[in-house]
């Protein structure tokens, strides 16, 4: 996948604000659930890693790299081509984007919204 720099720095952004959100539902739980904490722990290293190679990415000018047009890509693809763009990207950038999905298909079950393929609320 192409990314600009600006759209890398919203990505940058928006991961510190889930780091942020870890860390203060941390704080709230951190002496009640040890395995939620455990979990949260975890994530938060994730964005924190990943978060530290966008940043990396981007003050040395090398911005990942892959298909230049991913909409316009992704729906003409196969389920096999499909897969097989996947495996281009990184493993921590597939289980990142597993995480999004995953995150975006619970927000919209409920919230009760469907959303169409440009992201509008139908």
């Amino acid at each position: 996948m192409k990314l600009s720099y600006k759209a890398t720095q919203f990505i940058i952004e928006a991961i510190e604000e889930q780091i942020a959100s870890y860390q203060k539902r941390l704080e709230e739980i951190e002496n009640i659930d040890e395995d939620e904490a455990s979990d949260i722990g975890n994530d938060c290293g994730f964005l924190e890693a990943l978060r530290n190679d966008l940043l990396e990415s981007l003050q040395s000018g090398k911005l990942p790299q892959g298909k230049a047009n991913v909409e316009s890509e992704l729906g003409s693809l196969s389920w096999q081509e499909l897969v097989e763009f996947i495996r281009e990207f990184s493993i921590s950038d597939r289980l990142f984007l597993v995480d999004a999905i995953n995150k975006s298909i619970r927000e919209e079950i409920s919230s009760g919204k469907k959303r169409d393929a440009f992201g509008l609320v139908n």
